[in-house]
């Protein structure tokens, strides 16, 4: 938690952000097995060795969105 705290610092107070967390209780809750904090430890650093397919996922949803929203604009205009 130390390095998301250090990395959400950089930002300035009105910078709108898209963070996602994960922790053993919400894990569990879709269907993980009950985990000692040494094996969520494991999981966490499996998880932090590699880029998953949600990630990949999320950016290029991100980018679609951005798109799209970019494509409103010039057609209506902005809203500000």
């Amino acid at each position: 938690m130390k390095e998301l705290v250090k990395q959400l610092e950089a930002y300035d107070g009105e910078d709108e952000l898209i963070v996602a967390y994960w922790d053993k209780e919400i894990v569990s809750m879709y269907g993980s097995p009950d985990l000692t904090d040494e094996e969520w430890g494991q999981v966490v650093w499996r998880y932090e060795d590699g880029e998953f397919s949600w990630q990949s996922d999320a950016a290029v949803l991100f980018v679609d969105l951005s798109k799209e929203v970019r494509k409103e604009t010039e057609k209506y205009g902005s809203e500000k």
